[in-house]
């Protein structure tokens, strides 16, 4: 396993280049808030997981190595991990969190504090892994899966007991609580819910994949999850971004670009989309190309992409990361776990729009092509 060992010191060479150089970032824009990862994140061992712990802030790399920060980001520390089975999900609250394991299949409470970790029995064979972790209602809940079959547990008083009534073979790439609502994000089979006073998972009808203007598709690969200003996102790795008044139909697609449109005639979103985040009365998207997160500017409908508040700090475009993985608020700060960095932008320097956007990305000040994606049928048949 490849270890984490460059010091902060030699952090911010340039991208590129025969003879790196040393680049002074601006304190006012994206920071590093992390060490670098080996192989600048495009090898195997990147930036993956992120998330809040209190006023801490954990991070997962891809090869299974934990980093708990200091208070918000002023220090990492890489935690030693003695328990059986490799950490592969998680779930935080306060001083807490949950993992879940592969190779085999555990699911452990850990304190964040001092690192102690206490096993809590899941009843799934060792060949399966827990793919996801959440909570709900104040109970813990174990996503996991092997060939062909899957397993949805609850932690109850006196033990597991199967919750699992209704979810398609497939484990979350992420959840969501709404109110008395579970919302889980399915790797290829759309998107669930389960209401908690309900006896049964149930599928909602996908979101129109609207890229493309010549097909009737949906999208079946949901990724980002938020709830923001009384409607659910949701972000498809295939790149569309569907809002969901109420949580109901008809949905709205909101991209920058008309159907059929492509790089450079008109700058979009992510081509990939892997992470919604909505703070502090923002909505925030990250995936791959463009890098950075993207932010909305919801008078207009259009995604800011957040690449130019110093993302890159010499002429390349991707030295915070090529891909941004997951997103978390603390404080008054952005966090990005972006493949080569845990990156950190204060939500002060956030870009707004202003009119020379239109031109700098190749937006048509006329939206109604643009905007006509909104009056397809979505989802297909509504």
């Amino acid at each position: 396993m490849k270890v984490f060992g460059v010091g902060l010191s030699l952090l911010l060479n340039a991208c590129s280049g025969d003879k790196p150089t040393v680049a002074t970032p601006d304190p006012h824009s994206w920071e590093l808030a992390s060490a670098e990862a080996p192989e600048q994140g495009e090898g195997s061992e990147y930036w993956w997981k992120l998330t809040s712990a209190g006023s801490r802030l954990l991070a997962m790399t891809s090869a299974s190595v934990i980093w708990r920060s200091d208070a918000y980001s002023s220090g990492w520390q890489k935690l030693k991990w003695s328990n059986v089975g490799e950490p592969n999900s998680w779930h935080a609250e306060n001083d807490s969190v949950w993992i879940g394991t592969r190779k085999p299949g555990r699911l452990y409470g850990c304190r964040v504090s001092d690192w102690t970790c206490k096993d809590f029995n899941l009843t799934i064979p060792d060949t399966a892994e827990v793919g996801h972790v959440s909570r709900f209602k104040g109970k813990v809940y174990a996503f996991a899966d092997a060939y062909r079959v899957r397993w949805v547990k609850s932690l109850e008083p006196e033990g597991w007991s199967s919750w699992d009534d209704g979810f398609p073979i497939d484990v979350p790439y992420r959840t969501l609580v709404v109110g008395d609502t579970l919302w889980a994000a399915s790797w290829e089979n759309g998107l669930w819910y389960r209401v908690g006073s309900e006896p049964a998972w149930k599928k909602q009808q996908s979101q129109r994949w609207t890229k493309n203007y010549l097909r009737a598709d949906s999208s079946q690969n949901p990724r980002g999850l938020a709830w923001h200003h009384g409607a659910l996102w949701v972000g498809d790795w295939s790149g569309e971004v569907t809002r969901m008044p109420g949580a109901r139909a008809p949905y709205q697609a909101v991209a920058n670009c008309p159907a059929g449109a492509s790089l450079p005639h008109c700058r979009h979103e992510p081509t990939n989309i892997f992470s919604l985040l909505s703070y502090k009365d923002r909505l925030f998207v990250g995936g791959y190309f463009g890098a950075a997160p993207f932010v909305l500017d919801e008078p207009t409908g259009f995604w800011i992409t957040t690449e130019i508040a110093g993302w890159c700090w010499n002429d390349g475009n991707t030295c915070g990361g090529k891909r941004t993985w997951d997103m978390v608020g603390l404080g008054d700060t952005l966090y990005s776990a972006s493949s080569r960095y845990i990156m950190k932008l204060p939500l002060s320097k956030v870009p707004v729009f202003d009119t020379t956007m239109m031109t700098r990305f190749y937006w048509n000040p006329d939206t109604s092509k643009r905007d006509s994606i909104l009056r397809r049928n979505n989802p297909i048949g509504s």
